[in-house]
């Protein structure tokens, strides 16, 4: 990468500057994508794989001791949990079904890395909690709405990627220039950059077609074709994440449900009602997942 040069003397240069060497690690194919987790691509292997059954899945996530640990936590803590305490893998497959598991396990192997983010933690967690909130929405849309569940969750929870892999990108590199950038700064450049920097993140992780279908469609789901549906199930479940973690008002909510998105799935009235009602469990499932 062309040598950096010293610091600048006012903000707004400290990011032009920022946002053009982000440009120039682009262009040369610099940015260093995290990797997918090795436990991470053998659970969303295991998704697809007829064959998989859950002493398979449990062999594939007792490979990493402390994620076994995470998910057998946040299982247990499930809201229709059994009556006895879950201490197995198989008892938890057997309990929430293995798609289930596959969601949890692939959501926290992922979360792991992508959370690495030094002196940025809280960024990148406000960041992963959106996703993990919307992830948690379009899997209860799509249940609604007698869709994947299971499908609908991983998009919700990758559709925006992008932004904790470009708040890593950026922050680096302005350590590394000198540059001190505010939380506006960040803002600007992660919405600049987010989408460009999310495709080669999925790209490098080779997601299958009928996630990157919808992951990449989701804004503009009336041109998804045949994955129209879910593309809107992830507009809505974006929706849905900004009301559960900003807590909006009631007046916001009605706002919200004459959006074209919920109005094309049918998500009006006594549908839409049932949806906001469930945000304070939404809102305790999202820290199970962020826990210390």
């Amino acid at each position: 990468m062309p040598g950096m040069a010293q610091s600048l003397t006012t903000p707004v240069e400290a990011r032009e500057f920022v946002h053009g060497l982000l440009e120039m690690c682009l262009l040369h194919d610099e940015l260093q994508v995290p990797m997918l987790p090795e436990v991470a691509t053998r659970v969303l292997r295991a998704k697809s794989d007829e064959r998989m059954d859950a002493s398979g899945l449990a062999a594939i996530i007792n490979a990493d001791p402390a994620l076994t640990l995470h998910v057998l936590k946040v299982a247990g803590s499930a809201a229709k949990r059994p009556a006895t305490a879950i201490v197995t893998l198989p008892h938890a497959i057997a309990w929430l079904g293995l798609e289930e598991v596959v969601n949890i396990a692939f959501t926290l192997a992922v979360q792991g890395r992508l959370l690495e983010v030094p002196g940025q933690r809280h960024r990148s967690r406000g960041l992963w909690r959106h996703s993990l909130a919307s992830a948690l929405w379009a899997q209860r849309v799509a249940r609604l709405l007698d869709r994947d569940a299971a499908l609908c969750h991983l998009c919700g929870l990758l559709h925006n990627v992008g932004k904790v892999v470009t708040l890593g990108a950026v922050h680096d590199l302005a350590r590394r220039a000198g540059r001190q950038l505010d939380g506006a700064d960040y803002d600007t450049l992660i919405e600049t950059f987010h989408r460009h920097i999310g495709a080669r993140v999925l790209t490098a992780w080779a997601v299958p077609t009928s996630l990157l279908n919808v992951i990449t469609r989701w804004e503009a789901y009336a041109a998804a074709g045949d994955a129209r549906t879910e593309s809107n199930i992830v507009a809505v479940a974006h929706r849905l994440a900004d009301d559960t973690l900003r807590e909006s008002t009631g007046v916001a909510r009605e706002l919200a449900v004459s959006e074209p998105a919920f109005v094309d799935l049918g998500l009006t009235g006594e549908r839409a009602a049932l949806l906001f009602a469930a945000a304070a469990e939404v809102h305790e499932e999202v820290d199970r997942y962020l826990a210390p």
